[in-house]
């Protein structure tokens, strides 16, 4: 263990759970005490950077091109699998983890491979999944703003001694900030998604590579986070409104990801 800047500890355990079956990790594992889409809060500039036809259907939840599930297919099976191995105060089983049959091979390869990971990093800390009204898999109504934050928010959990935790399972993709628990759009829309269930608490946010087995924890003040939030989510509706004030199609290389290409004047 070694210090590696103030207020942030680092560990970097063995390279693999399964050595010479896994790569090293992307990021290392640090700890730090410090219908409105989550795939819309990419960056702080979202909403200014997308085309406004694009955005304004969104928003309306307008039926479109159906996406190709294979991006969220293995994590979305991980995540659901890692809840049901916390049911009951404990350890997760390896026994929770049994992929669907619509993986391909290579899914099946990548879920394999995350699911060791998981063991890994997790298989120590005895908690349980925790549910209930204010813990909508899907979806959280803001009715001060009229609308609701859409999509997955993190697994939470809590351990014997009822502590909040709130894991962010990532299968690849880019390293979070080690320093700033809310540097990232995910992190932000997770804590506000679960501010019932958070409020008055202090939380231990996760953010976990289930490929390449890195991982940075953060200790929340949630009050004092939503605090920091909640204007921050004001800002973002207004954006949203104004982009959206002349929903005039706008083409670019994005039109080749939009689900609502069909009818739109751009192309004919």
């Amino acid at each position: 263990m070694a210090r590696d800047g103030a207020g942030t500890r680092l560990n970097r355990g063995p390279r693999s759970p399964d050595e010479g079956h896994l790569p090293s990790p992307s990021w290392p594992a640090t700890s730090s005490s410090t219908t409105f889409r989550r795939s819309r809060w990419r960056s702080s500039a979202a909403f200014e950077e997308l085309c406004p036809r694009r955005v304004a259907f969104e928003h309306q939840n307008r039926r479109g091109n159906r996406a190709p599930p294979a991006r969220w297919r293995i994590a979305n099976q991980l995540t659901e699998h890692a809840r049901v191995a916390h049911l009951e105060l404990g350890f997760p089983s390896p026994a929770a983890f049994t992929p669907l049959p619509d993986l391909v091979p290579e899914e099946r390869q990548v879920y394999d491979a995350a699911v060791r990971w998981y063991m890994q990093l997790f298989g120590d800390r005895a908690v349980r999944s925790v549910d209930g009204d204010e813990l909508d898999d899907w979806e959280t109504p803001v009715p001060e703003h009229g609308l609701r934050l859409v999509g997955r928010a993190g697994l939470p959990v809590e351990d014997a001694d009822g502590r909040a935790e709130l894991r962010l399972l990532h299968v690849g993709g880019p390293a979070p900030d080690a320093t700033d628990p809310m540097a990232s759009t995910e992190a932000r829309f997770a804590l506000l998604r679960r501010a019932t269930w958070l409020a008055g608490r202090s939380a231990r946010l996760v953010h976990a590579d289930l490929l390449y087995g890195g991982m940075v924890v953060h200790e929340v003040d949630a009050d004092s986070a939503l605090a920091e939030l909640r204007p921050w989510l004001h800002e973002r509706v207004d954006a949203l409104r104004t982009r959206i004030e002349h929903p005039l199609p706008r083409p670019g290389l994005e039109c080749g990801r939009c689900r609502f290409v069909a009818g739109c004047n751009a192309h004919g």
